[in-house]
């Protein structure tokens, strides 16, 4: 087994560990990003998320005001500046989310991971770590052709289910079931180009259908991605009945009953909405959309309460702008909400380990309860933990990190003056 010595490793490539990685590479530091898949971005390309939720402040204005760094602003400029969509959309309530493609997003990150230099290792898993004291000394990863060791100064754990503190027997925040997960499917040769007009035809024809069929209440939940009617296609997202753990072989089989729940809906479906009557699948999403999982334990727990209250701490480093938001078995969402043109922050004790000296979190991992992180999940929030945490990992000492610290809460204030 070959093995060699990197400063920084990221594992898992969606979008905090991305921004994780950058953030790291713009410091000078060398990185290697671990994805276990062969493609980038997680769930946001993968699952064909969508909609990126938590960009901007909930507000009853006309006009939004975009939360985070600049790092975040600039993203998502990219994007607009490549994409139809070029404004938030009104969602719910005061919220605004933004539509994307996924190719676009997908694109944009490989060519800002490449112009960083930063190394990825792709269709790559950790298997094992070793560890000494408070420091993870290695990491042992399986590739396709070989399995090798790399001996990290830093690791940064943005695999959404803390792979590395499970691997390290380190103390999990966990529940016996998660949220529900969803599946998108993407159809084409859609005869309308009115999204609500469809919609509203959708959700009439599967009160129907699943009393016809006796199919599970929550396919009653199927929907239209918003924004994503375009070109006469359409992506499609519907909730799944069974509940998500932390059993991979149970997520994978869940992950094939979603597969066969798509193809025996959407031929009904299709004859009975007069839009879809020559509508095809053309792509069934591969990845299921897992909203939360297990999670790795920092030096601060962040809750429910520090969400709903707007919590402001002295070391924060991310600012929450979503709602707690639940989906259930049954397709029906809960929404918990703080007050508008407001925010909550993240202190930096989330994303870092409170075992391991070397060891830090972002995204969907950071240390959370299991409501808090049902608004601290979402894309726009993790660009932001993913730029902390890969800014935090540069730092050698415990002065440095109190130094960044400081800086990022200037800079993440600064950005939103």
């Amino acid at each position: 087994m070959s093995s060699r010595g990197v400063e920084i490793v990221v594992v898992g490539a969606g979008i905090a560990g991305c921004a994780a990685a950058i953030a790291a590479a713009r410091e000078n530091k060398k990185v290697v990003l671990i994805e276990k898949s062969d493609c980038i971005g997680g769930n946001a390309t993968n699952s064909n998320v969508g909609t990126i939720c938590g960009l901007y402040y909930r507000t009853f204005s006309e006009t939004p005001e975009q939360v985070g760094y600049s790092f975040s602003k600039e993203f998502i400029s990219k994007m607009i500046a490549r994409s139809e969509t070029k404004a938030p959309i009104h969602y719910h309530k005061g919220l605004f989310i933004y539509s994307y493609e996924w190719s676009i997003l997908q694109n944009i990150l490989e060519e800002e991971l490449k112009s960083n230099g930063i190394e990825v290792m792709r269709a790559s898993e950790i298997i094992k770590i070793e560890r000494e004291n408070r420091q993870i000394k290695g990491l042992v990863i399986k590739t396709k052709e070989e399995t090798i060791e790399i001996k990290p100064q830093t690791i940064i754990d943005c695999s959404g289910n803390g792979i590395v503190s499970q691997l390290g027997n380190l103390e999990m925040i966990s529940s016996g079931s998660y949220q529900s997960a969803s599946q998108i499917f993407r159809v084409e040769n859609v005869l309308s180009a009115n999204e609500f007009s469809l919609n509203m035809a959708v959700k009439k024809a599967m009160i129907q259908l699943v009393d016809l069929h006796k199919w599970p209440q929550s396919f009653k939940s199927l929907s239209l991605v918003p924004a994503s009617l375009k070109n006469n296609h359409a992506d499609f997202k519907i909730t799944l009945p069974e509940k998500v753990t932390d059993n991979k072989e149970a997520n994978d089989a869940l992950a094939a009953k979603a597969k066969a729940y798509v193809q025996e809906i959407f031929p009904p479906l299709s004859k009975m909405v007069e839009s879809l009557k020559s509508a095809d699948i053309k792509t069934i999403f591969p990845q299921l959309g897992i909203r939360i999982q297990q999670r790795s334990r920092g030096k601060y727990i962040l809750s429910e309460t520090d969400v709903l209250s707007c919590n402001k701490f002295a070391d924060g480093v991310a600012e929450g702008a979503w709602p707690i938001e639940e989906w259930h078995e049954d397709g029906k969402i809960t929404m918990e909400y703080f007050e508008p043109d407001d925010a909550y922050m993240i202190p930096a004790g989330c994303l870092i380990s409170d075992e391991m000296d070397n060891l830090y979190f972002a995204g969907k991992n950071i240390s959370a309860t299991t409501k808090a992180i049902g608004s601290a999940r979402v894309m726009g929030t993790c660009l932001q933990t993913g730029y902390a945490a890969g800014k935090l990992a540069t730092c050698s000492s415990a002065e440095e990190k109190e130094t960044m610290i400081a800086v990022l809460r200037k800079e993440l204030l600064h950005s939103n003056e």
